[in-house]
């Protein structure tokens, strides 16, 4: 048996190595060290001692692939992101564009005779002048600021979008912070207008036929929904976040000289109103989508949530009392600043929930303040002073501030006051 033994030995020694078994002898050798990985990395799985310990790699691998895979539609879908190739290349330019702020930051000195809006949009602040439309990073840096050339010029900003018309006259522009997408004229002078997180945008225009004509563009321009309102004066519209519904307010007397107050809403390329709600002895002025089916509606005398999937209307009444401010929050709740005066002294600050219910109220003694609605705080500027409070009414902070400030928002966790001269961070 020794013997035989020795011979095979000698057998397989005295064998040519050939580069083909060089290479089978590698690539066994990396096998077995794959193996002796996986059989570690098995063990370590199984040490958790979780449900999911007699699962084998191949399944928890896949599992793993799965869950990465749900979770990226998911992130998708919370951010509403558009991976077009379009967007992915704006989204870039907006990064290289963030690197490149400059300035001093807060307070930022107006550049123009005086400030006319201070807004929400993504990664900044827009702040628009009677000469310029800028952008401030967090810090109050301008990332971008461009001249305007426009008379009575008027912005509206959702996301990162950003649409700027002049009122009484027929220009327009949507832009981001890499640039303007798309810019025209229409045929009218603009009355109003709103844009949506999906870039959607929407203009409400005189006409010589009708009270009003409103135009839905898509972010490249094209016209989405055209209509001509032959009863209502059309006072303000919004388009929903997802771009597929317009809703607006109107006015008009009804037969015996009235007031009569409606909100309609119509689906974008529609030939009919999805939903008409009428308001008697009341004038609306204000629409927002706090969702892609609500609508709160602000009056002189109340305040509305109405809904695009069902005819249920919900209202809240200010029992004679002066709305001197507001603020619509996402979530549907509302800010109303309400006074017993006609002059809006001593204003109190009421809060509504999604139900128009009112579930809190602010004592000031504030005239016709300013007001935001975010985060479960209420803030509030006026006569020189900023407050804070709780939705429930606590006090959590109050100062001074520039007595021509006429504008408070909450922009990457900053709160800023919009005065005439400068925009100013109070934390």
């Amino acid at each position: 048996m020794a013997d035989k033994d020795t011979t095979t030995e000698k057998n397989t020694t005295e064998q040519p190595q050939t580069p083909l078994s060089d290479m089978a002898a590698k690539n066994r050798a990396l096998l077995r060290r794959f193996r002796r990985a996986l059989g570690k990395f098995k063990r370590r799985l199984y040490a958790f001692r979780l449900p999911f310990r007699d699962i084998d790699i191949k399944t928890a691998g896949k599992l793993t692939v799965s869950a990465a895979a749900l979770l990226a539609v998911l992130l998708m879908i919370a951010v509403r992101a558009d991976l077009s190739p379009a967007a992915v290349v704006r989204g870039a330019k907006d990064k290289q564009v963030l690197s490149a702020a400059s300035g001093e930051g807060f307070p930022y000195d107006i550049k123009g005779s005086r400030s006319m809006q201070v807004e929400h949009v993504s990664h900044g602040t827009a702040v628009l002048t009677d000469s310029v439309c800028a952008v401030l990073d967090k810090d109050g840096k301008e990332i971008v600021c461009q001249t305007h050339y426009m008379a009575n010029p008027v912005l509206r900003t959702a996301d990162r979008y950003m649409l700027l018309f002049d009122k009484k006259a027929k220009a327009y522009c949507l832009r981001t912070l890499s640039g303007n997408i798309c810019e025209g004229h229409v045929d009218h002078s603009i009355f109003t207008g709103d844009v949506s997180r999906s870039g959607c945008f929407a203009l409400v225009t005189k006409h010589d036929t009708a009270y009003a004509h409103i135009y839905v563009f898509s972010k490249s321009g094209d016209v989405l929904h055209k209509w001509k309102s032959s009863v209502y004066h059309i006072s303000d519209i919004a388009v929903s976040p997802s771009g597929h519904l317009v809703a607006m307010c109107g006015t008009a007397a009804d037969d015996e000289g009235r007031l009569r107050s409606c909100v309609l809403i119509q689906k974008v390329g529609g030939s009919e109103n999805l939903r008409e709600y009428i308001f008697d002895d009341t004038l609306l002025f204000s629409v927002t989508f706090t969702d892609n089916d609500s609508v709160t509606a602000i009056g002189d005398d109340l305040t509305a949530r109405v809904f695009a999937g069902s005819e249920k209307k919900l209202t809240y009444s200010y029992q004679n009392r002066t709305l001197t401010g507001f603020d619509v929050a996402d979530n549907g709740m509302t800010a109303l600043s309400l006074s017993q005066h006609s002059d809006g002294q001593n204003a109190s600050i009421v809060i509504l929930n999604a139900s128009c219910e009112e579930i809190g109220t602010v004592e000031t003694t504030l005239d016709a303040p300013a007001v935001e609605l975010t985060g479960g705080r209420i803030n509030a500027v006026g006569q020189s002073r900023f407050y804070s409070w709780t939705t429930g009414g606590r006090l959590m902070t109050s100062g001074e501030v520039p007595a021509d400030a006429h504008r408070v928002l909450t922009s990457e966790g900053h709160v800023l006051v919009g005065g005439t001269s400068a925009i100013t961070c109070l934390d």
